[in-house]
């Protein structure tokens, strides 16, 4: 296997949810480019139904308070919104594809922090609504989830959790 694959394919196993950062800020220029890879995710007819909200830890009294799990350590957290309004709808059973679009967004967020050194944390433990209030974000907005970022307070070493087998997942030419 060429170098560039075997570092694309390695980043994935470096990847592990990180709940606990150092005192360590995010450099702007490495926020950008994350920010910059979730601007550029694929979404069903290019429609991109996206809003992101960069909270710093210094501006996020209010929010921290409405995590059901403590994620006040990370320097950085992204807030991913749905405009279900500007999403692609399929037609055959009308759903709405802003919430997929928004969480591919964030997931290339989540690998490209992984990409600059970064860990990340998934957070969807919250009241959508009170995160609307507190953010002041219009009501025709979904909140769809949050990623804590920063640097891992302890180095990262990777434990495999389970996974299902492939053959438990994997259908080849029909189920």
């Amino acid at each position: 296997m060429e170098e560039k694959l075997r570092n694309f394919y390695e980043l994935f196993t470096r990847r592990k949810s990180v709940r606990d950062f150092s005192d360590r800020d995010i450099d702007n220029d490495s926020l950008d480019r994350i920010l910059e890879i979730g601007r550029r995710a694929p979404s069903a007819a290019n429609c991109q139904p996206w809003h992101f909200i960069v909270l710093r830890k210094k501006d996020r009294k209010d929010f921290d308070e409405l995590l059901k799990k403590n994620f006040s350590t990370a320097p950085v957290i992204i807030i991913g919104c749905a405009e279900k309004e500007k999403a692609w709808v399929r037609k055959a059973d009308s759903i709405n594809y802003a919430w997929v679009d928004v969480t591919i967004a964030l997931t290339e967020m989540v690998d490209s922090a992984t990409a600059e050194g970064l860990g990340t944390c998934w957070i969807a433990a919250f009241d959508p609504e009170k995160v609307k209030t507190v953010l002041r974000i219009p009501p025709r907005i979904d909140v769809v989830a949050a990623i804590a970022m920063g640097y891992p307070k302890e180095p990262l070493i990777r434990e495999e959790k389970r996974r299902k087998d492939i053959k438990e997942i994997i259908h080849y030419n029909g189920w």
